[in-house]
């Protein structure tokens, strides 16, 4: 085997740890919540399945989000969906050969570990700021067991095989996925990339600190001579997509409130009587997905080039971005036009016009930190609703600018709209493609009304963008049998989950294109992506433009 076969291999095995991570911080919640309630009770049963209407009857749950429960386990391959009808509430679920094992396996185990969830929320504060001796007992505990592989067999015992590792990853992930976190935001993956660190000069309280790099080195992350740690190859590696982890840990918050969204209040408070989200820790989730965005860049770039070498009068004034995070796409597309495009040239006598909308206002102070940062001449940061273009072209207006003079771009942020229920439109009046589980605060969303809800948003925004065109990258889900096949080679189980019970809708990369079609948008194939380039594609890059609408020729 090359070296290069070598290292591919090994990254492609931290990638399957690190989905087994991810999946188990929104499984197990969801798990344990299931179990609690006694539904596994009726799977048993009932060998042939159990109809959804009889699931919500033995459970008294909220429609929406127990449907993406049941799904979610679907993915994961412990439930088998069997269609008895064309309606969704004809589905039918049954416990499959690995969900067998995982009920004699996973109670117990997800009991040990989920009372972790709690501290996990404020795990940066105990290892960097405060006392940690509310975690070290928890620590010190978990820590062993994972070493000790939590106890299950391994591939070769006879009891062993694939669940177990299942399994194994997702009780890991539940200590992991908040370390690597607090690790990375504190700069410590940084300060060992040079080589050996000397543990003490790592700013953290000692004992937690110590407990940390004992998990990190049973995962094979991490070597430890005497007082000197250093990353492994697969350790840099875990490192370098140490991001990857920020988005499922922002929302571990919901995941300790779980049990409520399924069994009880759905529309428990969401924020506080200040604004402050409750539920997902937004500073975290930008940083998070704005560091994991940027491995799409390069992608993007090659459209940005092109529309800003085109002639002058044929380019856009600027740049709006929707949902601006924390404003590093919008630096670096800025970067890209300044060094890489004829328009760079031309920026002193035609400067480029950068606007940061979003509606939230942790992300919007900083994109307005990043974009000062960066010196860019001419710059706003504003409020901005996805759902409402015309609102946002009044806004543009009073800053002197005109919606149809911009290039509109936004990152992952469609399936993150506020719902509404499309107006006059009667269920069943279009065939649902999607296999995905909807819901909004515990209501069922149906797969036609959801893609409905979808064509109509995007129908809003056709009349904005026919000039300069919108690009658009997107989160897409698998179908629950394909995800359940690949479980080592994509993230779904994990986006499912938090997206899912956080009222946000992914849909499958061809029908959200099918969607955009009808709504009058086009995809231009020369700049079509997908990642991974397969039939397990969970991010998509899409120009579009909107031909019924006058624009500049190419």
């Amino acid at each position: 085997m090359t070296r290069t076969t070598h290292d591919t291999d090994a990254k492609a095995e931290v990638r399957a740890t690190v989905f087994g991570h991810l999946a188990g911080m929104v499984v197990a919640p969801v798990f344990k919540a299931l179990w609690d309630r006694r539904l596994f009770d009726l799977f048993e049963s009932s060998p042939d399945g159990v109809d959804f209407e009889a699931v919500v009857e033995r459970t008294h749950g909220n429609r929406g989000y127990l449907r993406i429960a049941l799904r979610l386990l679907a993915s994961c391959g412990w439930l088998e969906q069997r269609q008895t009808g064309e309606a969704e509430e004809s589905t039918r679920y049954a416990l499959s050969e690995d969900g067998r094992i995982a009920l004699r396996l996973a109670p117990l185990l997800y009991t040990e570990v989920l009372p972790f969830l709690t501290k996990a929320i404020f795990l940066e504060d105990f290892l960097f700021e405060h006392s940690d001796r509310p975690l070290l007992l928890a620590l010190q505990e978990l820590v062993a067991r994972s070493i000790e592989r939590w106890g299950l067999p391994t591939v070769e015992e006879p009891d062993g095989g694939l669940v177990a590792e299942q399994l194994r990853r997702h009780l890991d992930g539940i200590l992991v996925g908040p370390v690597m976190v607090a690790l990375a935001r504190a700069g410590i993956f940084e300060q060992m990339a040079g080589g050996p660190v000397e543990v003490g000069a790592i700013r953290a309280n000692r004992a937690s600190l110590n407990y940390i790099l004992d998990l990190l080195a049973g995962q094979g992350w991490l070597t430890r001579e005497k007082n000197r740690v250093s990353l492994t190859p697969c350790g840099e590696y875990a490192a370098k997509i140490d991001t990857a982890y920020g988005v499922q840990v922002s929302y571990l918050p919901r995941s300790d409130h779980v049990g409520i969204l399924l069994f009880g209040n759905p529309r428990m408070p969401r924020v506080d009587e200040t604004g402050v989200e409750l539920l997902v820790n937004r500073a975290m989730n930008v940083w998070g997905s704005g560091g994991a965005h940027r491995t799409y860049f390069r992608k993007v770039d090659e459209i940005i080039i092109e529309i800003f070498n085109r002639p002058l009068d044929r380019q856009p004034r600027g740049i709006c971005d929707m949902g601006c995070g924390d404003g590093s796409f919008l630096e670096h597309l800025y970067e890209v036009v300044r060094t890489r495009t004829a328009r760079g040239a031309k920026l002193a006598e035609q400067p480029l016009v950068i606007v940061g909308a979003d509606f939230n206002k942790v992300a919007r102070r900083l994109t307005k930190q990043t974009l000062r940062n960066a010196a860019i001449p001419v710059a706003h940061v504003i409020p901005g609703d996805i759902n409402r273009p015309a609102q946002l072209a009044s806004d543009l207006e009073k800053l002197g600018l005109d919606i149809h003079d911009l290039l509109h771009v936004r990152s992952f942020l469609d399936h993150n709209r506020p719902y509404m229920a499309p107006a006059n439109y009667a269920r069943g009046s279009r065939e649902g493609k999607s296999t995905g589980a909807f819901a909004y605060l515990g209501e069922e969303i149906p797969a036609d009304e959801l893609e409905e809800n979808l064509v109509r948003h995007l129908r809003r925004w056709a009349p904005y963008v026919g000039r300069f065109g919108l690009l658009v990258l997107e989160l897409h889900t698998l179908p629950p049998e394909l995800t359940a096949a690949n479980l080592d080679r994509t993230p779904a189980v994990a986006y499912d989950g938090t997206h899912g019970f956080s009222d946000q809708y992914l849909v499958e990369l061809p029908v959200f294109l099918e969607c955009a079609h009808e709504a009058g948008l086009e995809a231009d194939p020369r700049y079509q992506s997908k990642f991974p380039p397969s039939d397990l594609a969970t991010v998509s890059i899409n120009f579009f433009t909107a031909p019924a609408v006058s624009r500049p020729a190419l």
